[in-house]
């Protein structure tokens, strides 16, 4: 039997499910990443750290500080940690625009959750 892998807006509500769950782990991250998701089931999402608060929404809600451009499923792939950021930056899959400390921030954002 083949795993489906989620929906893009499924996987979202979970990272905002996670963000609000342990706030520690975004703790000194603040800012505002936004996701260009490619392909089939993509989208733009953002995920917004501020000191007291974190979250991620559907859309361009707020301005972002830096911009990952990726194909969906390289995403998803991505947050359950089977594709390396730096690996997927370097092969091109991965394209960011902005901050690239805070990006470099999201990866251990992203190994905080468990999916």
């Amino acid at each position: 039997m083949e795993f489906v892998k989620p929906k893009s807006d499924d996987v979202f509500e979970m990272i905002d499910a996670a963000l609000h769950e342990d706030p520690a782990a975004t703790k000194g991250k603040d800012g505002v990443y936004q996701f260009n998701l490619t392909g089939e089931d993509g989208g733009t999402y953002q995920m917004v750290i501020e000191p007291d608060e974190a979250k991620a929404l559907k859309g361009e809600v707020f301005t972002p500080d830096v911009t990952l451009t990726l194909s969906a499923d390289d995403f998803k792939d991505l947050v359950a940690g089977t594709l390396n950021p730096t690996a997927a930056f370097m092969s091109g899959k991965l394209k960011i625009k902005g901050n690239l400390g805070l990006a470099l921030k999201l990866q251990v954002v992203l190994n905080s959750f468990s999916f």
